[in-house]
Order: C-alpha cells, then structure tokens, then sequence
C-alpha cells in the first residue's frame, strides 16, 4: 500500500446528467483519479489495473465557484448543428483547491507489475514515462500542481500527516455519490458508490482499515 499527496488548484467534474447549468460533482470521482494514476504511469488501456483499491483524506471540502462561458453542445465536425445551435453560453462549476490524500492498495490487482510499483517507478524515475501532455485531473486543463509519494517508513513524520484531514467514507446511505467506472458509449456499465463526507478532521496516524477503500472494477 502507498499513499499519495495530490493538490490541483481547480478542476471541473461535471455530472453525467448535468444540462445547461453544468454541476459539479463536490469530489473528484474514484473513476477520474483512477484515470490520473493511469496518466501518471503512462498507461493507455483502462482495464490494466482494475482490482485496485483507492481511499480518499481531504484537507477541507473543496470550493465550488460558478462562472460563465462557451459550451459546444456538438461535436466538432457536424457543421451543420455546430453553427446554428453548437456553441451557447452555459454556467459552469468548478472545484476549487482540491488537496487530497489517496491511497493506493494493489493487494487484489492480477496485473504484474502493480499500480503501486509503477507510480513509484514513475516518481522516481519520471524521464522513463511516455505519456500525452501534463498529468491532469480530469479535462487537460485541470492540470496537477503536485503529486508527491508519501512513503510508509516517512508517512507519520511526513508535513501533511501533521495536518488535520477530512475522511471520505464508503457508506451504503451517504448523500454523495460519485462514479467508479464511467460507461463512456452509453451507461449501462457505468457504477457508482456512495460516500459520506467526515463533519469533523482527524489527525491521519496510520493507514486507513480496510472500510475506507472501495474497488475500481471493470463491469464488462
């Protein structure tokens, strides 16, 4: 298991049945930050390390702030509808000083090597990776503005273990859902999972049990 440090000044994760006021989801999706990880260590398949395990710490909720701009509502190339009806002017969330701890656990990965091996390949040696532009969370705007390894040996003694941090919980009843898998065709394959948001900070002293992680799993 290893724990990584994510900040990302601003990022939007606009939810799958969002229309002309484009929400946000309040956190970055399992689904997204599983898709950084993978951009991380440079790898194009999605299904390559399903089986992993992902629990989330946050530093504070994060901010939404709502601004104005141009949305395409076609894809580019219909002509047609693009210059008559295409681009409108559409509300836009955003999410705001997203800081976050996730943990990564390969233990039930079949993928030899692990998630786990490559992002610490990938921190240590980053010259070895051959990816498309920068790390981003989501849309390549949302560009990561730091992603540090939290290493075991280091991770009480470690400045942001001497923070407070917000847990996000896997919870069956909780009042955020987010999506694990993303159906990108249709939404039949899509799956989701609830979480709960911790009313109160807590110091992170060891590594989250076993409640706190959910799998990222490919339906097909």
């Amino acid at each position: 298991m290893i724990a990584l440090y994510v900040d990302v000044p601003y990022a939007s994760f606009r939810k799958s049945y969002a229309r002309s006021l484009a929400e946000t989801y309040p956190f970055p999706p399992p689904a997204t930050v599983y898709g950084m990880l993978l951009s991380l260590v440079g790898e194009w398949f999605r299904s390559r390390h399903t089986g992993v395990e992902l629990a989330f710490a946050y530093k504070k909720r994060p901010k939404v702030a709502t601004t104005l701009r141009k949305l395409s509502r076609y894809k580019y190339g219909v002509s047609s509808k693009q210059k008559t009806h295409g681009n409108a002017p559409d509300f836009i969330e955003t999410l705001c000083d997203i800081e976050f701890i996730c943990w990564i656990n390969s233990s039930n990965e079949l993928q030899n090597p692990t998630l786990e091996t490559r992002i610490i390949n990938a921190l240590e040696y980053p010259e070895r990776i051959n990816r498309k532009g920068v790390v981003a969370l989501g849309l390549n705007d949302d560009a990561v503005n730091d992603i540090a390894l939290l290493k075991f040996n280091q991770f009480q003694e470690s400045e942001h273990c001497q923070n407070t941090w917000y847990w996000l919980i896997p919870c069956d009843n909780g009042n955020i859902e987010l999506p694990l898998w993303v159906d990108h065709i249709g939404s039949i394959d899509t799956r989701w999972q609830r979480y709960r948001f911790d009313s109160n900070p807590s110091l992170v002293t060891s590594e989250p049990s076993f409640e706190k992680f959910v799998p990222i799993l490919d339906p097909r």
